[in-house]
């Protein structure tokens, strides 16, 4: 498929084009990314749509992946014409750098029309998200309602999923830790809602709850800023608690603080870390002059331009 028609096809919500449409922001060939820029171009000039992006995030075997697929039924029947599209991050192997992809194996969609699912690997980058997931997520929320990214199952340190998404879930099994562990600074700082998981194990659950809420209370009396964080219980067994998240979930949009100026300056940094190296941000500083009166989406094509081409050479 050409570029023109893999981006009608994009638009029109065809899901072979978008798929070709990722693996294009996904290659790392330096023509791939000079096509991607007219490409952003393209479909940022025909479509003012901006989905929330929503990300899920925990531990391993925390049920991030089953906690999608009831979800995403909820949320389409609250919303009936809504798109989503799901980012699922995999872990690379640091002996063979390759990743498993097998989330989808574990997602059923009822209504697969609305539904869009991606696996993408993580290309050993730290933070639990892959480094080319932010680029996918911008063209995704040009051509969906709700973009959900779940993150490499992560430790206590794993937060740049916080600084992607507009509001992060944080998923808990019944009994993954006492009151010390849920007091700890990291992870447990960065989600606007926790979510219990597997809440038909009823007796752990309901401790696991006490301990978190506790937990939660502890910290709000010590910091007063700290606002409280509702806490979810879920069970993909009993189907379960799902509404209550989908509603929280649809509203979300309203909870989100973080300007998309600021998210988008923080990862063009990182792409242009990682892409053109220190050298990279250099230029950047340097350019940072350039039309300061355009848009920040001109601004940051005609940056990625002038690298790619060697013009600030």
């Amino acid at each position: 498929m050409q570029v023109n028609e893999i981006i009608r096809g994009a638009l029109a919500y065809e899901k072979f084009a978008i798929a070709k449409l990722i693996s294009l922001f996904e290659s790392g060939s330096p023509k791939d990314q000079r096509e991607c820029l007219s490409v952003e171009n393209a479909i940022y000039g025909a479509t003012s749509r901006s989905a929330l992006l929503i990300g899920l995030t925990g531990a391993p075997g925390s049920g991030k992946s089953t906690l999608i697929q009831f979800l995403i039924r909820e949320v389409l029947s609250l919303q009936k014409t809504w798109r989503v599209a799901v980012v699922a991050v995999d872990p690379s192997s640091p002996v063979s750098g390759g990743a498993l992809l097998g989330d989808r194996t574990r997602v059923h969609f009822d209504n697969e029309e609305q539904t869009f699912f991606r696996s993408q690997a993580s290309d050993m980058d730290l933070g639990g998200i892959g480094r080319n997931t932010f680029r996918v997520c911008r063209i995704l929320r040009r051509l969906f309602d709700l973009v959900l990214v779940e993150s490499v199952g992560v430790g206590q340190s794993e937060i740049e999923i916080a600084r992607l998404a507009d509001s992060t879930l944080l998923t808990l099994q019944p009994f993954s830790g006492d009151q010390i562990q849920f007091m700890k600074s990291g992870i447990m700082e960065v989600p606007q809602a926790f979510v219990i998981t597997k809440c038909d194990a009823e007796d752990l659950a309901a401790r696991s709850l006490h301990q978190l809420r506790a937990s939660l209370n502890f910290l709000q009396r010590i910091d007063r800023e700290v606002n409280p964080v509702p806490i979810f219980q879920t069970s993909s067994v009993r189907q379960t608690g799902f509404v209550e998240l989908a509603e929280f979930v649809t509203n979300a949009s309203a909870l989100s603080e973080r300007a998309d100026i600021e998210r988008d300056n923080y990862f063009l940094r990182k792409e242009i870390r990682y892409y053109f190296g220190e050298w990279g941000l250099k230029k950047l500083e340097e350019s940072l002059h350039l039309a300061k009166e355009k848009s920040f989406e001109a601004r940051r094509i005609q940056i990625l331009s002038g690298l790619n081409t060697g013009e600030f050479l």
